[in-house]
């Protein structure tokens, strides 16, 4: 290997590392994770697609979050629970959860892909379920149901809920704040850049004890959406770390 390719491989896997501690799950076998974000566009290179990782997480999802409603109300109606688990897995919310885990800045791909599709709705929640699968394949059900816990059905008092998928995020972000007595949430633009007509805009949000996140997009108020979802992934994951 050239050290050029071999300076791109350690930064790779330095990536992947970073971003698996950010899942909260310890990997047997990072190449998974690897191909869970590698684009069908890369197969030309011969590099092997999230594709298939991602119909076994899809299958996977259903199940868990089925598995998951059933279990936490018995009065719940068989459709209202088929709605509810749909409007679950469907690409929006599954979109969110790829964007507070920021994936697109992880997959690899070819220029078959363009730039602006990178970070659409679709292909984050196929890179969703592309990483459920991959943690399926490398350390079973128990990891992979603690992931969809984790990030698709955050808990709340140690009461699984369905997330805030009708609510701006921005709203669900302050709820969690009052009702956890954490202070009104604050937001800084922090960055402006790129043309008038294509600029981004890079948004922090934060709490008064210190912990932020921070979320870009080419509107200040897309920025702090997701700047908010990611944040709250960090609130309900020490939540989880506390017992509560």
């Amino acid at each position: 290997m050239s050290e050029p390719n071999a300076l791109q491989a350690e930064a790779r896997r330095r990536s992947l590392r970073a971003l698996a501690k950010q899942l909260g799950y310890t990997w047997k076998d990072l190449s998974l994770l690897d191909r869970a974000l590698t684009h069908a566009s890369m197969t030309n290179e011969g590099m092997k697609s999230y594709e298939r990782l991602e119909f076994l997480g899809d299958a996977f999802l259903n199940f868990s979050v089925a598995d998951v409603l059933f279990r936490a109300d018995q009065k719940i109606a068989e459709g209202e629970l088929t709605e509810t688990r749909a409007r679950i897995v469907s690409r929006s919310p599954l979109a969110a959860v790829g964007r507070r885990l920021d994936l697109a800045n992880h997959l690899l791909s070819g220029k078959g892909l363009r730039e602006a599709e990178r970070g659409g709705e679709r292909i984050l929640a196929d890179l969703v379920e592309a990483v459920l699968g991959a943690i399926l394949i490398d350390g079973g059900v128990t990891p992979a149901r603690a992931f969809v816990r984790r990030h698709v059905l955050p808990k709340d008092k140690g009461k699984t809920v369905a997330p805030e998928v009708s609510k701006d995020s921005k709203t669900a972000l302050q709820h969690f704040c009052q009702h956890h007595k954490l202070g009104q949430p604050r937001y800084e633009l922090l960055e402006t850049s790129g043309l008038q007509h294509e600029q981004k805009f890079r948004v922090t949000a934060k709490i008064l004890d210190g912990r932020h996140a921070e979320g870009q997009d080419r509107t200040k108020r897309a920025a702090e959406k997701i700047a908010a979802e990611r944040l709250l992934t960090i609130l309900h994951a020490d939540l989880d770390k506390r017992g509560k």
